[in-house]
């Protein structure tokens, strides 16, 4: 088990310049606990999806540190790397010539475990994520709802057991009753499972709700960082304040039509 004082991600003074010296990320420091879920958030084309991709080296960091469970994961080998983190994208990433079991079994196959471990951790996964293994394992992604897919590729994320997740607006594509019951499930999924995440959004309203903790990225950098409670009640500056107007206005706006 994981040390609780002990951070399972650190990133140092980390920086990402591209061809032509376009700053994408300036020294981002950040940490997160075991079992800890991190909303990093922010306008479109703030460095945030950046930042994610360099964690597990889809992105090659220009500057700074990324440790990993205690290591600089400069040391480690990209493909070794991304077999121990989860990653759960955009409308879902599944493999449409695979079926649904197939896509799950993914990972744990590449790690080497023997075919009835596999279809253990298959029967797990599909459990956990409330889909019927005899109802829907073989079927394939264009035979599923867009709900049922982002499930499966939570399912398929975390088949190999891994500490971290990372999850690039996992939740924006779906309708919001499916969202909001994902976003239940996948905090039902964190504590049981005890795993850590990061957690790209442009909604500050699911960063709110969903986050232990949120950093605020703007023009590469991170502005403030803290917990929901704290951003609330102390934004560093105008532009945290506006990201949480939206929030609040439409709060308000509910609780003007029932009055």
């Amino acid at each position: 088990m994981a040390d609780p004082a002990t951070p399972i991600l650190e990133l140092r003074s980390v920086a990402k310049t591209y061809a032509g010296g376009v700053e994408a990320v300036r020294g981002v420091d950040l940490s997160l606990a075991p079992g800890e879920l991190l909303a990093l958030t922010g306008e479109s084309g703030c460095g945030k999806t950046t930042v994610l991709k360099m964690i597990n080296r889809l992105e090659q960091a220009s500057g700074g540190s990324i440790v990993f469970e205690g290591r600089d994961i400069a040391g480690i080998d990209p493909v070794h790397l991304r077999r121990q983190i989860g990653w759960v994208m955009q409308g879902d990433g599944l493999f449409p010539h695979f079926t649904v079991r197939e896509n799950i079994a993914i990972l744990p196959k590449l790690l080497g475990w023997e075919p009835a471990r596999c279809e253990l951790r298959v029967r797990e996964m599909m459990k956990l994520v409330q889909l019927d293994v005899d109802e829907f394992g073989e079927r394939y992604p264009q035979a599923l709802s867009g709900g049922q897919r982002q499930r499966v590729g939570f399912a398929r994320a975390l088949a190999g057991n891994p500490g971290l997740v990372l999850m690039d607006e996992a939740f924006s594509a779906l309708d919001p009753i499916t969202r909001d019951t994902l976003q239940q499930d996948f905090k039902r999924l964190q504590t049981e499972l005890g795993f850590s995440a990061v957690m790209v959004t442009h909604d500050m309203a699911e960063a709110l709700i969903m986050a232990d903790r949120i950093a605020v990225m703007r023009d590469g950098e991170i502005i403030q960082q803290g917990t929901p409670r704290e951003l609330l009640r102390a934004p560093s500056e105008a532009y945290v304040s506006q990201l949480l107007d939206t929030p609040r206005r439409q709060i308000r706006a509910i609780a003007e039509l029932d009055a």
